[in-house]
C-alpha cells in the first residue's frame, strides 16, 4: 500500500510546479484579471479530469504503447506550447482584441490538456506509482482522478491569484514580463526533448 504522502506530495509537486497550465494560468490573470482566468483554470479542471481519468482507466495499455505514441505526442505538445508562447510573447500592453485571446476560455484550459505532456506524465507516473500496483477496483481509482484534478486545479488556481496581485506590477513591466512568461513555455517545450 502506498503511502497517502507521498501520493499528495507528488500531486503539490507536479501542479504547483511551473509548466503549461500554470503559466498559461498567470498570463490570463496578469491580462484580464481573475475572474476572467478562472474560466481557463476550470478548463484545466475539466482537461486534467479527462486525462486522468483516460490514465486511470487505460493505464496499463497507454504504457504497452506508449513508444509508439510518445514522439508524436511530444512534438505536437511541443509547437502547441510553443504557440502559446509566441502569442504571449506578441502581444502588446493594453492591447486585448491582439491579445493571446483564446488563453482565458475554458476551451482553451480544456485543449491544453490534449498537448500537455506534464500533465500526461503526471498521470501517468501518479497512477503507475501510487494507485494502479495496489487498487484495482473503481473506488480508489475514482478517488485518485478527483484529488490528482483537483490538486491541479488549485495549483493553476495559485498562479492566477499570483498573477491577479500583481497585474498592476505585471502590467507596467508588460514586455518584461511577458518575454519572462514565454520564455517559460519555451523552457516547457524544449525540456520535452532535454
Amino acid at each position: 500500500m502506498p503511502s497517502i504522502a507521498a501520493f499528495l506530495s507528488f500531486a503539490c509537486i507536479m501542479s504547483f510546479t511551473p509548466g503549461p497550465n500554470n503559466i498559461m494560468a498567470l498570463s490570463c490573470a496578469s491580462t484580464y484579471g481573475l475572474r476572467k482566468s478562472l474560466r481557463f483554470c476550470f478548463g484545466v479542471l475539466l482537461g486534467v479530469l479527462g486525462i486522468m481519468a483516460a490514465c486511470a482507466l487505460f493505464g496499463a495499455t497507454l504504457f504497452r504503447f506508449l513508444p509508439d505514441v510518445e514522439p508524436a505526442m511530444r512534438a505536437v505538445g511541443a509547437a502547441y506550447i510553443l504557440w502559446m508562447a509566441f502569442g504571449i510573447w506578441r502581444s502588446k500592453a493594453g492591447d486585448e482584441e491582439s491579445r493571446f485571446a483564446p488563453t482565458n476560455g475554458i476551451v482553451s484550459g480544456i485543449l491544453l490538456q490534449l498537448f500537455n505532456p506534464k500533465g500526461m506524465l503526471y498521470g501517468m507516473t501518479a497512477f503507475s506509482s501510487f494507485v494502479l500496483p495496489y487498487y484495482d477496483s473503481f473506488m480508489p481509482l475514482a478517488v485518485s482522478v478527483a484529488v490528482l484534478s483537483l490538486v491541479a486545479y488549485v495549483g493553476a488556481c495559485s498562479w492566477a491569484l499570483f498573477g491577479a496581485v500583481f497585474r498592476r506590477f505585471l502590467q507596467s513591466h508588460h514586455a518584461a514580463a511577458n518575454a519572462v512568461m514565454a520564455l517559460l513555455l519555451v523552457w516547457c517545450a524544449v525540456s520535452l526533448y532535454v
